[in-house]
């Protein structure tokens, strides 16, 4: 009679719980990411995307959990269905192809870098992508831009991570990358004291001005046009009541949608 007892008050706690914190019945929608920063940190409790994804989440009634994984097998993850979407991806042809895409989550520059040892700054410009055929390229593999480079004709090293590629740069194994702006920067503090931070810089004319980043999603996941209009409404919910303006202050971004 007391165990019986004892059950009952546990149930009725956690009733008690559940009722105290909706969040706990919430519907949970997975959703893959990798370290991006400072979009995306390893540390989801100190990221902007998340962050936001926490607040477009109670404008839903949903609750979204992120896993982390190489870029690859995210979109792997995303086609199989074990997860409903991807950030922050841009969108391509060849992607909408495949998936589907919300509004943008928020909107970057992507501009290449170079590196002088003496400090130079050399300048290059460029028209068109094949201008730059003369110049060692570092890139990401399976990022948006492969395709275009590879229409360019451009010669093309590709690494695994920005990391990679700013270590090349700086060895002079490379002699330009592309990423986006922010990032670039970001990461380039991270890796090189300060005397060396100096010595990087960016062409003038950038790869991508202004591009959307987007949550990607598969066309075949149950309900997802109805899933991707509630999200749209409630990211534009959280970008109207000034949440949106918030967190960007918060994590030191600029504000652009």
């Amino acid at each position: 009679m007391a165990l019986l007892f004892a059950t009952v008050l546990v149930l009725i706690g956690n009733t008690d719980v559940r009722a105290q914190n909706p969040a706990l019945n919430s519907p949970t929608l997975t959703v893959v990411t990798n370290n991006y920063p400072p979009y995306v940190m390893e540390n989801a409790d100190n990221s902007f995307l998340p962050d936001l994804f926490d607040e477009i989440g109670a404008e839903m009634g949903v609750r979204f959990k992120f896993r982390y994984f190489p870029w690859q097998r995210g979109e792997q993850e995303v086609v199989n269905l074990d997860a409903w979407g991807t950030i922050p991806y841009r969108k391509t042809d060849e992607r909408e192809k495949i998936y589907a895409f919300s509004d943008p989550i928020y909107l970057q520059d992507s501009h290449f870098f170079a590196y002088d040892p003496d400090g130079q700054k050399s300048e290059i410009f460029y028209d068109d992508l094949s201008d730059l055929g003369q110049y060692r390229i570092g890139g990401i593999q399976g990022y948006y831009y492969e395709p275009w480079f590879t229409a360019a004709g451009l010669n093309v090293d590709y690494a695994h991570s920005e990391e990679q590629n700013f270590k090349r740069l700086h060895l002079g194994r490379i002699d330009l990358f592309s990423t986006a702006t922010t990032l670039g920067w970001y990461t380039i503090k991270q890796l090189f004291p300060p005397d060396e931070v100096a010595k990087f810089y960016t062409l003038e004319k950038p790869l991508i001005a202004g591009a959307g980043l987007y949550l990607m999603t598969s066309k075949d996941f149950p309900g997802n046009d109805a899933l991707l209009t509630r999200f749209n409404t409630a990211l534009a919910t959280v970008k109207q009541n000034g949440t949106y303006a918030r967190l960007v202050e918060k994590y030191g971004l600029v504000l652009r949608y």
